[in-house]
């Protein structure tokens, strides 16, 4: 039968079975339960609670304690924090789950104070116990101690822990018989009642699970099993065992006659199917351990991820896959039967110059750190004292200096035009347009420098005299031009 990967307990699946209807308890008026209010009940070793490992235990007795009244304050918000609670179980085998105050407020979307209110009320109910308080106080320092401990360790605290655990009332209503009191009672039968009521839940849950199953068609991996009960069997006598003993063996199947397989392999089948998911993109949903399992004859077979990886990387497959090891266990039967599959290849001789582990850098680093940690106690021993004390003579040779006028230049406020306007015109006056520029800014005088040739008399005389000459002289020229030509005109010897 196909699974689904989310109901494979080594992946953290977003969303949890709903036990809604999995108790029917009786009139909670003939039940009588007390409040936990002493924080001295909610240790581990004080608590009345026993255990719980299963999440869904944990989801059906704090619905049950809820939706009882026991506690006037709890609700829906109470329950939304026991899911989470529930989901955070899954994690550990004992039960045990951290409590982070901030991740808590951020998943649900509420305030500090009120996870913290909430988590009280599971505590009062009795379906939370302390294993251990959470504290600010640097655990790397009190594990290295206090002479040992740098300023470079770093800083870690201690997270809260609480156990998931179950109040008698609730063993009381689902018909339970327990044995011991506190954390350590066990669940030793059930009683009649307890017994039907626990087939009644089955069967209900059985019937919601087929009413909601898909019927359409999809790949192998999502497709649902057929129900081999409404098969109808042709002839007289039932052949299914000799039918199935007739078909081929799987060959990817670990079977029970094959060699054991030791923990060591396990573990490189793991690491070999964690390789493969960080490189064959629709494997990163599955599960790491069935998927090595899954590969496991592939490794033994002479595959390496490397070879594997761009085998798988080939095909064609499904946007979506539910279960992708299934998937894949039945693509590598159906390619190995019909021929399809390619041949391993040769694993490549391993090159000592590349350091996969990181080992060969890691030592490199932690050489240079032993070099380089005499060079610093030589500076921090003889260097840095007389580096500190002449920055500290410097320093003081600068407070006892008068301060420093730093001059800037004169800014003005005006209008460029205004400032075009005030220039000289000639352009060899012994006054510069950035002296004008300082004065308008100060708000001193416009410089003249000397007198301009515009504002001299007899200049201007002389220039008169200049042009009346030039015309004289351009008459007489004329003039003469014409006595010339008269005189070239008339023969030699003719008078007039």
């Amino acid at each position: 039968m196909m699974h689904d990967v989310l109901a494979c307990r080594h992946v953290d699946p977003t969303a949890h079975l709903n036990l809604t209807e999995t108790w029917r308890a009786a009139d909670p008026s003939d039940r009588r339960f007390t409040l936990r209010h002493d924080a001295a009940d909610h240790e581990l070793a004080t608590t009345a609670s026993r255990q719980l490992r299963h999440a869904d235990d944990f989801h059906a007795a704090a619905r049950f304690m809820i939706d009882s009244g026991f506690h006037p304050k709890a609700g829906c918000t109470t329950m939304r924090l026991a899911d989470v609670f529930a989901r955070r179980m899954r994690c550990s085998k004992d039960g045990h789950f951290p409590f982070s105050v901030e991740r808590t407020a951020h998943e649900l979307g509420l305030n500090r104070r009120t996870i913290l209110n909430h988590a009280q009320y599971l505590r009062e109910l009795g379906l939370l116990a302390y294993v251990e308080h959470g504290s600010r106080t640097n655990v790397i320092r009190t594990r290295l101690g206090g002479d040992a401990w740098k300023p470079g360790d770093g800083y870690r605290g201690t997270a809260t822990l609480f156990a998931a655990v179950a109040p008698c009332v609730w063993d009381e209503a689902m018909g339970r018989r327990i044995s011991g009191t506190g954390y350590t009672s066990r669940v030793v039968g059930v009683t009649n009642a307890g017994r039907a009521q626990a087939c009644q839940d089955a069967h209900r849950r059985a019937a919601t699970r087929t009413s909601t199953s898909p019927g359409i068609s999809c790949t192998p991996s999502v497709m649902v099993p057929p129900d081999h009960r409404q098969s109808q069997v042709e002839g007289s006598r039932k052949d299914t065992p000799r039918k199935r003993a007739a078909r081929p063996k799987n060959t990817l199947r670990n079977t029970a006659d094959g060699p054991p397989v030791s923990p060591e392999e396990c573990a490189q089948a793991i690491v070999f199917a964690e390789q493969l998911q960080r490189e064959v993109w629709w494997l990163g949903r599955s599960c790491a351990r069935r998927l090595g399992y899954m590969v496991r004859p592939l490794l033994a077979d002479g595959w390496t991820w490397q070879s594997l990886a761009a085998e798988l990387l080939t095909w064609g497959v499904p946007g979506h896959l539910r279960d992708p090891a299934a998937y894949l266990r039945y693509e590598f039967e159906r390619r190995r039967r019909l021929h399809d599959l390619g041949v391993p290849a040769t694993p490549a001789l391993p090159d000592d110059r590349i350091d996969d582990a990181g080992t060969r850098y890691t030592a490199i680093l932690r050489r240079r750190e032993e070099s380089n940690t005499p060079v610093w106690d030589r500076y921090a021993e003889e260097i840095r004292p007389g580096l500190r004390s002449r920055l500290a003579e410097v320093r003081d040779a600068r407070r006892e200096e008068p301060p420093r006028c730093v001059g800037r230049e004169p800014l003005w406020r005006g209008s460029d035009e205004v400032f075009a306007q005030s220039l000289p015109i000639q352009s060899w006056a012994d006054v510069a347009p950035r002296d004008v520029y300082r004065a308008k800014a100060l708000g001193l005088p416009t410089p003249t420098g000397r007198a301009t040739p515009e504002s001299d008399q007899g200049w201007l005389e002389l220039m008169r005299d200049q042009l009346e000459a030039e015309r004289a002289c351009a008459v007489l020229s004329a003039e003469l031009d014409d006595w010339e030509a008269a005189r070239t005109a008339d023969p030699p010897g003719t008078h007039r």
